[in-house]
């Protein structure tokens, strides 16, 4: 293929009953999980093919179910084709870590221990939440209008810019329910949906964390990503170790800038995306990331989402 070969990795929100029972049975997705078994928990098999949806949508299950499930897809792809070269990595929130793995930055061993500690700080700080908080996602014609008129409400702040129309706003329930009344009492072209999770990621209420999140960083080694690595704490390209790990910790409390990670592939010269996954996800965004300022599709890109059961082994 003679186009750059961008692969993309979804983030928390995935993640599905029953996610990895495909995966179990073709042999490099298995020799991944096993391998990913001492970091992420000996129930790792159990999280992947029996948890039901309402336990797997805790944070800390959600998370290690979900990177297993991206590095299963993965290695299982690369073996089904040898000859497919990878030019570059995205990955929104969590998936930014399998993003790395695949551009070898990270090995499957020390981004797993990550993700097990990540999962389980970003957990705990959920249950010390005084008050009930979350996650709302909203979309306008222009979601910078949306970011315009959340910084009039002290307890929400932007968590997710993911496209030119959409994104995810985090803080208490009480104060995502006071956006969404007054932008239906004032008729605002804005749809306003409270997220199921247990809280607001990418916001300063995960500061806390960050001193476990470093801990860990400490000891893992990260090499320069061969490939370029779009991170979306940054939203641009990265290959500097020690500024990927600060951005890795620093994505706890940062709005995540996905859709300008997007956007700094396509400057990159990266024309066909690629996800591979149960259902991919931000690959169906890619039609609202990467639009000239008349809305109409950018020359050149192309996209190819590839579900479990169509690797190809």
């Amino acid at each position: 293929m003679s186009q750059k070969q961008c692969l993309l990795f979804a983030g928390q929100s995935v993640q599905e009953a029953g996610m990895g029972k495909e995966l179990l049975k073709i042999p490099q997705s298995r020799e991944i999980i096993l391998r990913l078994k001492p970091f992420l928990g000996q129930d790792l098999e159990y999280l992947l093919t029996e948890m039901p949806d309402s336990e797997l949508a805790l944070t800390f299950n959600a998370q290690r179910a979900i990177f297993a499930h991206h590095l299963a897809n993965y290695f299982a792809y690369q073996a089904a084709h040898p000859d497919w070269v990878l030019s570059g990595a995205l990955g929104h929130s969590m998936g930014i870590v399998a993003a790395l793995v695949a551009a070898g930055s990270l090995s499957v061993e020390n981004a797993g221990k990550f993700i097990a500690v990540r999962a389980k700080a970003f957990s705990d700080i959920c249950k010390t939440f005084t008050v009930p908080m979350g996650l709302a996602a909203v979309s306008s014609d222009d979601f910078k209008d949306v970011v315009d008129e959340a910084a009039h409400f002290a307890a929400i702040s932007v968590a997710l810019y993911n496209t030119k129309s959409r994104g995810v706003l985090g803080g208490t329930l009480d104060e995502l329910e006071n956006f969404a009344q007054k932008a239906r009492e004032e008729d605002w072209p804005v749809r306003v949906k409270v997220l199921r999770v247990e809280g607001p990621y990418h916001t300063k209420a995960f500061t806390p964390c960050r001193a476990e999140l470093d801990r860990a960083l400490a000891t893992i080694e990260i090499k320069p990503p061969q490939v370029p690595v779009f991170m979306g704490t940054s939203g641009q390209a990265e290959t500097d170790p020690e500024k990927i790990r600060l951005l890795l910790s620093a994505q706890a409390d940062s709005c995540e800038l996905y859709f300008q990670a997007v956007q700094a592939a396509y400057a990159d010269g990266q024309r066909h995306f690629i996800e591979i996954a149960h259902k991919p996800q931000p690959i169906t965004w890619i039609p609202e990331q990467l639009i000239s300022d008349d809305g109409a599709f950018l020359e050149g890109v192309t996209m190819t989402a590839v579900k479990t059961e169509e690797i190809g082994l």
